[in-house]
């Protein structure tokens, strides 16, 4: 039994191809946080680095074509366009590891 195989085509940038995006802004002279700062940063663990990820994504000029990208791409996880993504599905913040407190701090 034979397989047939699609020819190899190279990778033409497209609408959803947001490091084309980036590139693309960094030749207009526009600074993105996500080449700036760690790229760790938009990966992490902590709920608090996320929101700091969340909050450097809001000033930049391809943050609407980076989120709706990751959207059809179906981003897993990560800061994209601003948002967190969690196993698909964008979050509004993301909770702390760990159980809840049963009985609820009183308030300062």
């Amino acid at each position: 039994m034979s397989v047939a195989l699609s020819p190899i085509r190279p990778h033409a940038p497209g609408p959803l191809d947001v490091a084309a995006m980036l590139d693309a802004a960094d030749e207009r002279g526009h600074e993105q946080p996500c080449r700036v700062y760690d790229p760790e940063l938009w990966f992490a663990d902590s709920p608090a680095d996320l929101e700091r990820a969340k909050a450097l994504c809001r000033g930049c000029p391809v943050r609407a074509a980076c989120l709706t990208a990751a959207l059809v791409r179906g981003e897993y996880s990560g800061v994209w366009g601003g948002e967190i993504f969690h196993r698909g599905r964008v979050l509004p913040h993301k909770r702390p590891r760990g159980r809840p407190r049963k009985n609820a701090r009183p308030a300062a």
